[in-house]
């Protein structure tokens, strides 16, 4: 297994450096690699699966596959959230932005149409093994960037936190009792309409949690379609008071366990027998908040995306995306034809009323992560660091070093790192483990983001490493 005490810190030396896009001459510069990296070619580099590119239907028409895909994880907000929403802020705003979720329950207010082509497209590209989409031009991945910027805190304490002080214990039962009633009396459990009708405006001093009990179970772990689940009402009481959830990694697992799931089903149409199985096709069930797919790539691919909305004053960067839509006719040829205009870092170009975090420097700099860094350059510096995502019912494994342009550094060819597959709190106390005295560099990003996205390039690597990392056809020009 890979060494892990120096990943996440960033390395600094002279190499011969390519653009992605393999335009011009090599060029000999200084450059900034995330580790944890090759440095010799007798070490293991990462090989694709071999039936990865022999995984896709031959035809992108997902309107003809026999695959019924259900997206319970995509709830758009009910009549009156909205109502709801502002009425809990003008009481609890402050207590939000101290949990770290003000933003995520605005997010919650916005309707985002799915793109189901989209969606599929992507999944084709998924690989399990390194919790990335493959694309012919190179990889890229949902991070904890993506969530910590939509407004999910990558620090804080685990989701499978207990209600622990005997107070928060009467909450708890309290809440657990309103959902009992909702059973014995309606033959349709504790539905999130029933929950919203019990409590919104009702002046029960447990209101507040119990909001945030039907957001989490509704837009943040709806393990459950459109029931308010007993699992998250742990993590209510705590936000309810103030308290920072690590929700970032917990919706990370779920949302890359489901793209693994979805993935399995479209290899699965290759060998497809509508005998064997009858005429309902192939079945998913797709429980995590799959709108922040679809975000991610309306973010990132030009082509795939509608023209976004402008940010409001007070309004979170969902609102670009509210109710808008965009239909392509093949969204595998776009992603195969995007290397041009992959946008390698959309949140670090300025957007009008919108504030860019910290991390999101004007000038390059270094930076010693170690106990007196603010909390924005702390979540950015666990970002880039290899980990295991623990969610509610579920640990996955976290490769930002495989998709280190994105986060404004040079990409070299990443490490292979073994799994650790243990209990979910071993997970966690290694997710949470002190990042130290790693460095952590800041490229000059908001001059350097440009609509293609291509300013970082890659290291020109040797032959056979090129071999090792890419397996198959394809991917030769990722690294050169």
């Amino acid at each position: 297994m890979e060494d892990l005490s120096e990943a996440g810190s960033v390395v600094e030396r002279e190499e011969l450096m390519v653009s992605p896009s393999g335009d011009g001459e090599p060029t000999m510069r200084l450059a900034h690699f995330l580790q944890p990296t090759v440095t010799s070619i007798d070490e293991q580099a990462f090989e694709l699966p071999s039936a990865y590119f022999s995984s896709k239907p031959p035809t992108f028409q997902p309107k003809n596959w026999p695959l019924n895909v259900n997206f319970y994880g995509w709830r758009l907000p009910q009549k009156d959230w909205r109502k709801w929403v502002e009425k809990m802020a003008s009481l609890h705003e402050p207590t939000w932005k101290k949990a770290g979720i003000h933003e995520a329950i605005l997010n919650s207010t916005y309707e985002i149409r799915r793109n189901t082509d989209l969606v599929l497209g992507l999944a084709e590209r998924w690989c399990s093994e390194t919790k990335s989409f493959i694309f012919s031009w190179g990889e890229a991945t949902i991070t904890l960037e993506d969530l910590m910027i939509h407004g999910y805190s990558v620090l804080g304490f685990p989701v499978f936190i207990s209600s622990g002080a005997e107070e928060l214990k009467k909450r708890e039962e309290r809440l657990n009792q309103a959902r009992l009633e909702l059973i014995r009396f309606s033959t349709r459990n504790a539905e999130h309409c029933l929950w919203m009708k019990k409590f919104m405006n009702s002046g029960n001093d447990i209101e507040h949690e119990a909001f945030l009990a039907l957001w989490l179970s509704r837009f943040v772990y709806p393990i459950s379609y459109s029931i308010v689940t007993q699992s998250v009402f742990p993590i209510a009481i705590h936000l309810a008071r103030g308290t920072k959830i690590a929700l970032a990694p917990a919706i990370l697992a779920s949302i890359y366990r489901d793209l693994t799931f979805l993935k399995e089903k479209i290899v699965a149409l290759t060998e497809f027998d509508k005998s064997e199985v009858g005429d309902s096709g192939l079945a998913v069930t797709i429980w995590s908040p799959f709108q922040l797919v679809q975000i991610w790539a309306w973010e990132r691919f030009i082509e795939l995306r509608p023209n976004p909305n402008l940010i409001k004053i007070g309004e979170t960067r969902f609102a670009r995306w509210h109710k808008m839509m965009m239909i392509v006719d093949n969204v595998r040829r776009v992603l195969d034809s995007s290397k041009e205009n992959f946008g390698w870092r959309p949140y670090a170009k300025a957007l009008r009323n919108s504030k860019l975090p910290e991390f999101y420097v004007e000038k390059e700099m270094w930076v010693l992560v170690d106990s007196g860094l603010s909390e924005e350059f702390e979540s950015f510096a666990r970002c880039l660091r290899i980990s295991e995502l623990v969610g509610l019912d579920c640990v996955e494994h976290y490769l930002p070093h495989r998709v280190a342009m994105q986060f404004g550094i040079d990409q070299d060819l990443p490490a292979c790192v073994a799994r650790a597959n243990e209990t979910f709190s071993i997970a966690w106390s290694k997710y949470i483990k002190s990042i130290g005295c790693a460095n952590l560099y800041l490229r000059l990003m908001l001059q350097l983001v440009t609509q293609s996205g291509g300013s970082n390039p890659c290291r020109i690597c040797k032959v056979q490493k090129v071999r090792m990392f890419c397996g198959k056809k394809g991917l030769s020009e990722f690294l050169r």
